[in-house]
């Protein structure tokens, strides 16, 4: 069976998203420390400005900043990527002749569709704050609130993406 430009997209983008978090998850001891036992995640869910700062302060006075400022960066990389890898994925199944796969393409396409959404305005409200080196209590409210949305749709996205995957090969084995 040849693979479409969709399917092909789906993989590459896909797994490259995958790639870019894992390489993003090794990076995260890096940022763990008595303020911030969580690293990254503790800066994505700060609801204040004060917060911030004081994760920025031990940041800072570990040495790891800059660093911090590139996973940010990384990560307004790795948004794009994994988001429109799991858009193609889903778009993938929704084309599905079985009407369980089609549905469930649906909800991977809605799913990646919020992913995109809620982490760009997560991450660039954590990327002005490292930046300025300045907790926002505007931008630290705003990155904790689509905190939990973008963490839900990424595992809608995830954990969809893999049981249409299984359907999928379930199906075949069974034509």
């Amino acid at each position: 069976m040849t693979e479409t430009l969709l399917e092909k997209r789906f993989w590459r983008y896909w797994l490259g998203g995958l790639l870019i978090l894992a390489i993003m998850i090794a990076m995260n001891p890096w940022f763990t420390n008595d303020v911030s036992p969580w690293g990254i995640r503790d800066h994505q869910s700060a609801a204040t400005a004060l917060r911030v700062d004081a994760i920025q302060a031990a940041w800072q006075a570990a040495g790891v900043m800059n660093l911090a400022r590139f996973g940010i960066a990384l990560d307004l990389v790795y948004i794009g990527v994994y988001s429109f890898g799991a858009y193609c994925g889903g778009r993938l199944f929704a084309q599905s002749e079985k009407l369980s796969l089609r549905r469930l393409g649906w909800v991977i396409m809605a799913a990646a569709l919020v992913v995109g959404v809620a982490d760009y305005v997560e991450t660039i409200c954590q990327f002005v704050q490292a930046m300025t080196f300045e907790g926002s209590d505007v931008l630290a409210g705003v990155a904790a609130t689509a905190q939990p949305i973008k963490s839900t749709a990424f595992l809608t996205s995830f954990f969809g993406l893999l049981a249409a995957l299984l359907l999928r090969r379930m199906a075949r084995a069974r034509a």
